[in-house]
């Protein structure tokens, strides 16, 4: 069985993770960051269950889905999000676990995005994780929407280029 500590440092080390799973479900960035804390709250309160890594996360997927559905369906008394289908296809297709190779090029990322300047940041926040259009980025940002497209470009070049050092740095100390 899993302790409360390494099931709560397994939520924390695959938030990202499954953030990115319930986002494509619920297409909100606040919505699927209230689904992901039901589900820590659910896991926590059945801590007892767990016998691996592997299980807690696959609990934790289903549990994210269903919660998902049923917010979604809360809103119109429908389903509006990712047809249900897909959202089983999308289910069966997750990887169960990441490999080391997958949590590495994460975590790069990860200090990537941290060398990235608050503004740029916070671009890519509204653009990606709260699923805003160009134009709803410019107009929040007060920036034309070439400037934003351009701004991305540049971030995602920069990021590329990162992660590619980083990996390089990585493959010469092996």
């Amino acid at each position: 069985m899993l302790t409360r500590e390494q099931i709560i440092t397994l939520l924390m080390e695959e938030r990202l993770s499954l953030m990115a799973y319930i986002a494509s479900m619920t297409r909100s960035y606040h919505l699927a960051e209230d689904v992901y804390q039901d589900v820590c709250v659910k896991v926590i309160g059945r801590e007892d269950s767990f016998e691996s890594a592997d299980r807690l996360l696959a609990w934790a997927r289903t549990a994210a889905r269903n919660r998902a559905i049923d917010l979604l369906r809360a809103r119109d008394g429908k389903l509006t999000g990712i047809d249900e289908e897909l959202l089983e296809a999308l289910a069966a297709a997750w990887p169960a676990g990441q490999s080391s190779e997958v949590k590495q090029t994460r975590e790069m990322l990860e200090l990537c995005l941290e060398k990235l300047t608050a503004n740029n940041r916070e671009l890519l926040r509204l653009r990606y994780f709260e699923g805003r259009s160009g134009t709803e980025v410019a107009e929040r940002l007060g920036k034309k929407l070439d400037t934003v497209y351009r701004s991305l470009a540049r971030i995602h070049k920069t990021l590329g280029e990162c992660i590619r050092l980083r990996q390089i740095a990585l493959e010469a100390q092996s």
